[in-house]
């Protein structure tokens, strides 16, 4: 079997990666030029299924590598602060059975993409995009942008929100716009920070609600041990911090929110919390202004059912979430070590997809729309038809 992934994030990755476990040959089209060509996000929640799929699909020193260079096992107990750094609420006290294997961690988006590309070099093409495909007998041909094809047995979409396949698979599936959208950015650890800011907004992530229903989410990196230990690219510890308010409440037209350049964007980010706590607007000002970024909050509004043909998808191509509770890498590479399960074992292509497509519809579907309340509830953005 031949499987052609259309790209290389986290789970396009994971699933090659576990495909290359199980013996199956597989080649990955990534539209950007090089790994690391363009700002992808920082800081990741990975939770117990993102974990166990990692372990399920990386080789073991991957995995090490991994669990080394994230932060340790965190509990969330769910607290939400105000943008007077006071605790307005939280969903749960700390639990007595807590189990540091099955608990979550942060990692570094592109550090894990690292450690995922890892013995991949002969599988990822870079700066080849995947423009639609076209079904033949026995498998399916992939159209490439600058008009080169290659075949294979099945073709994976996972090229993300914006996904190409998804648009040729089921033209119908929807994307929800919230309403909402973002400002990213990064602000090195020091020791002032530290003091300044409560313990508790170190290791997990927590959301600070503010006035005009704008809200600053928080999560720290500070891993077990330095990425450049491992030879990957060095890291210093950081706050991921991410401004999240209705496009309203900006003071630019969203034109210009998508034009600006980074260094404007972070002069609307301080201007937004200007009246916070001194520790947030520090936080804030103290950013890198050129790795400061947009993005629109969007996620899936329904699973549509995806016809028995060998093409099908995975992660944000099939099921968008919002950031809240950082579930969307978490589903992809769930998805990624359930199909790579599925191809390994089951009796033929039409079997595995038939299986892999029924389980991944049922908890794809309930993330996406529970992403959709937690934007209602953390985000406070306008109600969604859920």
């Amino acid at each position: 079997m031949r499987v052609i992934v259309a790209g290389a994030g986290i789970g396009g990755l994971c699933l090659a990666q576990g495909l290359r476990q199980a013996g199956i040959e597989v080649t990955v089209y990534e539209q950007d030029p090089a790994a690391f060509a363009r700002g992808q996000g920082y800081r990741l929640r990975i939770d117990r299924h993102g974990t166990a799929a990692l372990r399920d699909c990386l080789p073991p020193d991957s995995f090490a590598r991994y669990e080394q260079t994230a932060n340790p096992p965190y509990e969330s107990i769910g607290a939400v602060y105000d943008h007077h750094l006071e605790v307005r609420y939280q969903h749960a006290q700390r639990s007595t059975t807590w189990d540091p294997a099955n608990a979550a961690r942060g990692v570094n988006r592109l550090t894990l993409r690292e450690v995922l590309l890892g013995g991949l070099a002969d599988v990822v093409r870079f700066d080849a995009r995947v423009t639609g495909f076209d079904l033949r007998p026995g498998g399916v041909r992939v159209r490439l942008d600058g008009g080169g094809t290659d075949s294979a047995d099945l073709l994976v979409g996972a090229d993300g929100l914006g996904s190409a396949v998804r648009r040729g698979l089921v033209p119908e599936a929807e994307v929800l716009d919230t309403g909402l959208r973002a400002i990213y950015g990064m602000t090195p650890l020091d020791d002032a920070l530290l003091a300044a800011l409560p313990p508790a907004l170190f290791g997990g992530s927590c959301p600070v609600q503010g006035p005009e229903r704008r809200t600053l989410a928080l999560g720290s990196y500070q891993p077990v041990r330095s990425p450049a230990e491992f030879d990957l690219t060095p890291v210093p510890d950081y706050m991921k911090w991410t401004l999240v308010a209705p496009m309203a409440t900006y003071s630019m037209t969203e034109p210009e929110f998508w034009s600006a350049a980074p260094e404007r964007l972070l002069t609307e980010a301080l201007r937004c919390v200007a009246d916070w706590h001194p520790a947030l607007v520090d936080l804030v000002h103290r950013s890198d202004p050129a790795v400061t970024f947009p993005l629109a909050i969007r996620a899936a509004a329904q699973l549509p059912e995806l016809p028995a043909v060998p093409v099908t998808l995975i992660g944000d191509a099939i099921h968008a979430t919002t950031p809240v509770g950082g579930t969307g890498a978490n589903t992809a590479l769930r998805d990624a070590a359930l199909l790579r399960h599925h191809l390994d074992s089951a009796d033929g292509l039409v079997d595995a997809l038939t299986t892999y497509q029924a389980e991944m519809r049922d908890y794809g579907a309930a993330a996406a729309r529970n992403s959709l309340r937690g934007a209602e509830t953390i985000f406070r953005c306008d109600p969604l038809p859920i």
